[in-house]
């Protein structure tokens, strides 16, 4: 490899991991304020968007840890009797798993399935769709929970975060690794491709009652 070569192999590797430290701090910069720590910090009248995950590691049976965390923090904050509904977004088995568990775990305010948040990004356009003049408070991880506000705030969303337990295990640390590239995407998504959705359905179409 000439000299010259080698050169610019790093400068190009420089640049992706500035790019890559620069964008997580940019990204984890639109939670400073926002993550509530309490339910009471949260506006009346807000709508939950549940962010989804997987309850278990494929067919394996073990739990990947962050899930359990998420619903609970869900019903602590649907309980305080500020939320005025939830919305459990993901895919159309994350979303009936965590409406029918938050049901069960006693959430009695309305509760919309949106089985079209394939990825957070939908999560949130589809949000803003079914709900562009409400405040929405979105539950998940710290670290995830920030991605969501970051591209809430590109959309100018009213938003908010209820921050759920790091999770059990050592899954939520990947996942939390896994999260680190996720942010840069977002800037890519944002800035290059326009925000694109994943899912066929149009942003404001497809979400049910949960009954």
């Amino acid at each position: 490899m000439s000299r010259w070569l080698k050169r610019g192999t790093g400068v190009v590797l420089a640049l992706l991991g500035l790019f890559l430290l620069g964008s997580n701090l940019w990204v984890w910069s639109a939670g400073w304020g926002r993550l509530a720590a309490h339910s009471s910090e949260t506006p009346t009248g807000s709508v939950v968007v549940l962010l989804g995950t997987d309850e278990f590691v494929g067919t394996s049976g073990e739990r990947t840890g962050t899930f359990r965390a998420r619903i609970e923090a869900a019903v602590a904050l649907a309980r305080s009797g500020r939320v005025k509904l939830v919305v459990a977004s993901g895919t159309a088995i994350h979303a009936r798993t965590m409406a029918t568990q938050l049901r069960a775990a006693g959430v009695t305010c309305p509760i919309v399935e949106d089985p079209y948040g394939w990825r957070t990004l939908d999560s949130v356009l589809r949000a803003k769709a079914s709900y562009p003049r409400e405040h929405l408070v979105f539950v998940s991880q710290g670290w995830h929970c920030v991605r969501a506000l970051w591209i809430a705030d590109r959309e100018g969303m009213k938003t908010s975060a209820y921050p759920a337990a790091f999770g059990d295990g050592w899954r939520p640390f990947l996942s939390v690794t896994r999260d680190c590239f996720a942010k840069p995407k977002a800037l890519l998504d944002f800035y290059l491709f326009g925000n694109p959705l994943a899912t066929p359905m149009p942003a404001g179409e497809g979400n049910v009652p949960h009954l």
